[in-house]
């Protein structure tokens, strides 16, 4: 009897199904954050993409057969059953195993998210910010953020604005962006990705166009438990500049294992996190695609300590690029911060009197300048004029004392810590940003170029 009511349910599902889209989540290891997956079932093939950081859209073989559906995407395979309108199974990656469930119905976001380029050079991301902010589409390299609206129909003025800026058209290998009477064609630059291992580390390994061997970069990221996620912009201008990517959950975040260390930059936390970025650098150092003289490092905030003790152990590491990265100790940074807003709340005074404050103060906790002393490689800071988190002037006033013998340098933009220009310095009106910093994205790619890291075209 149960066989026959299988049977039944199968065949009533299995003609749509051959031709249909589906969407839900999945898990791995089991005991993960879930993920979000789409799926486009059309015959012997489906269209796959997973959620914000993950692999994106791309066509793999598929089998539905005797109720049963199976295919495999960037190294995870998946192997599920029909359950009535549902489809649920088993994921795997190497050992790992893990669980997936899908329903009918189509995810447009997750299909569409990915990087994007017009035939003379024009770029552009659709991304996923989380935190409430709706699906983005970034501007690169001018960083110009526009709101999308819930169908992806509308584009905005400005990063929380659905409306004001013509309308999209997403389609399967390409999107249209028509405003003021003309549209403009961006083509879905074909990326190479694959989720990976590094250790208890999971990590999604983007290649370029192109055959290589490419420049590498490894993300790390800054305080907070955070997912690859956060790496959708800096990965998609990385890419675009032909260096391959590799862009990881936290430490016990996401699918990482091992245990997440904390969000406080104790001098522990800061050596485990380092020591990941190590492992990654030399992960992407022996891939046969890669040139092991041209691997580096770039992140965000709290990642600047992270680098400047990698960097200072790892030979591996070549260059590195800290954004909004501290040079001065924890304990100044923190107390920076206290005085300074931290972009929740305003500064108790001008500039001149908070740094007083911070070098009548002192130095405390893990502090940058032994490693940075020791580091041989070239290195670009980019701070903000507008920092609340870090005090830029102390940053570079560190630097400048540390330049001789080393190949060190940097540019300050016009933003905050979070790298985006906000009208009153607050991230409360992150959703009236224009974007990032307009000079930001330009300045590390040409920093790149110049250093034989990026492609000169």
């Amino acid at each position: 009897m149960r066989a026959a009511l299988v049977a039944t349910a199968t065949l009533a599902l299995a003609p749509a199904a051959h031709g249909a889209e589906w969407s839900g989540t999945f898990r791995l290891p089991a005991s993960a954050e879930p993920v979000r997956i789409a799926v486009q079932l059309s015959g012997p093939r489906a269209v796959v993409a997973l959620g914000p950081g993950h692999a994106g859209r791309t066509s793999v073989p598929a089998r539905l057969r005797g109720g049963r559906l199976r295919f495999a995407l960037a190294g995870v395979a998946f192997d599920g059953t029909v359950r009535g309108s549902a489809i649920t199974g088993r994921v795997s990656q190497g050992a790992l195993r893990g669980s997936f469930w899908l329903a009918p119905g189509r995810d447009a976001r997750t299909l569409a998210l990915g990087l994007y380029r017009t035939a003379s050079g024009e770029a552009v991301a659709v991304v996923e910010p989380g935190e409430g902010f709706p699906t983005w589409l970034v501007e690169l390299p001018s960083g110009n953020i526009h709101g999308l609206g819930a169908s992806l129909a509308t584009v905005g003025t400005r990063a929380g604005n659905l409306t004001g800026d013509g309308r999209l058209a997403v389609g399967a290998t390409s999107l249209a962006w028509t405003r003021g009477g003309s549209a403009v064609r961006y083509e879905r630059v074909r990326l190479r990705q694959r989720e990976v291992r590094v250790g208890d580390i999971a990590a999604t390994l983007t290649l370029p166009p192109g055959p290589g061997p490419f420049a590498a970069v490894a993300m790390v990221h800054g305080s907070g438990p955070h997912g690859r996620e956060e790496f959708q912009v800096f990965g998609a201008y990385c890419a675009l500049l032909g260096i391959a990517v590799l862009s990881d959950d936290k430490r016990g975040i996401g699918q990482s294992r091992g245990t997440y260390p904390g969000e406080a930059a104790t001098p522990r936390t800061v050596d485990v996190l380092a020591r990941d970025a190590q492992a990654e650098v030399r992960y992407l150092a022996a891939l046969p695609q890669v040139d092991a003289r041209r691997v580096g490092l770039l992140g965000d905030s709290q990642a600047g300590w992270i680098i400047a003790l990698a960097a200072a152990r790892e030979r591996a590491v070549r260059w590195a690029v800290p954004l909004a990265g501290p040079t001065v100790s924890v304990g100044e940074s923190d107390g920076w911060a206290a005085l300074a807003g931290e972009g929740v709340g305003a500064p108790s005074g001008t500039n001149a009197e908070m740094l007083a404050q911070v070098r009548a103060a002192g130095r405390g906790g893990f502090d940058p300048e032994p490693s940075l002393r020791k580091v041989g490689i070239p290195v670009h800071w980019v701070f903000a004029d507008d920092d609340r988190n870090i005090p830029t002037e102390l940053c570079i006033e560190r630097l400048r004392a540390l330049q001789a013998g080393h190949e060190y340098s940097w540019t300050v933009v016009h933003a905050t810590h979070t790298l985006l220009e906000l009208p009153s310095g607050l991230n409360a009106e992150i959703a009236r940003s224009r974007g990032f910093a307009s000079r930001l994205w330009p300045d590390v790619g040409a920093w790149l170029r110049a250093h034989g890291i990026a492609r000169s075209s």
